[in-house]
């Protein structure tokens, strides 16, 4: 049974939404939308809490504004048990850009953890953010996705239109239309959608977002 809920967010531009439940039987799911760090990650993170951990979050409710931190007893609790579930994936995906030399990008979903991670990118969300020696040069909006991820196999995956269901170890790719990048020595992806996390008791589908970590272009 659900004992305790903390919830750390931040309004647009940054968005962070990362969300601590805590059950009667000293175990804990961490699920990330938007992280605190920048890791392009989302999905469902799992812990076990100490006593003292338990002792200090039961009960609690709590809605933490990063604009105004806090290190209250329960903040820090619940901060040390979101950082043990940051090592144990449950059902997680990290998103990638990927540079095709001669042109084109591509955005890259890997599946982590020991279930499938789920959810639906917003076709209209996609941004390729071009960098050159670690500073953005431009910025490009995409056309809308057509079509979602697709496995090594070939095997759609989903992500548009349907959720989009990547196991453990598996990744899908998504080829997308431009931009040009003769002009960039790296390139990065923005993309934006709705996770279904892996809590037991009453999943949400809430939107989340991410940025890929810029990789290197060489044209």
């Amino acid at each position: 049974m659900e004992v305790a809920r903390i919830r750390w967010v931040s309004p647009a531009p940054t968005s962070v939404d990362e969300e601590l439940v805590v059950y009667d039987d000293r175990t804990a799911l961490l699920v990330v939308r938007t992280s605190r760090d920048g890791s392009p990650a989302i999905g469902t993170w799992r812990a076990n809490v100490g006593p003292a951990d338990l002792a200090a979050l039961e009960g609690q409710r709590r809605e933490v504004d990063l604009r105004h931190p806090t290190n209250d007893d329960v903040v820090v609790a619940a901060d040390r048990v979101a950082a043990e579930a940051r090592e144990n994936p449950l059902a997680t995906a990290t998103f990638h850009a990927g540079a095709v030399p001669g042109g084109g990008v591509a955005l890259l979903a890997v599946g982590g953890g020991t279930g499938p991670a789920e959810f639906e990118l917003d076709v209209d969300s996609v941004v390729v953010h071009l960098e050159n020696d670690g500073t953005e040069v431009a910025w490009h909006q995409m056309d809308r996705l057509g079509t979602g991820f697709v496995s090594p196999e070939p095997e759609g995956l989903g992500g548009v239109g349907r959720p989009a269901e990547i196991g453990p170890g598996a990744y899908g790719v998504i080829a997308l239309n431009g931009p040009p990048l003769e002009d960039a020595s790296a390139v990065a992806v923005e993309v934006a959608g709705y996770l279904r996390d892996a809590l037991p008791e009453d999943p949400s589908y809430e939107r989340f977002r991410v940025r890929t970590a810029p990789v290197p272009y060489a044209s």
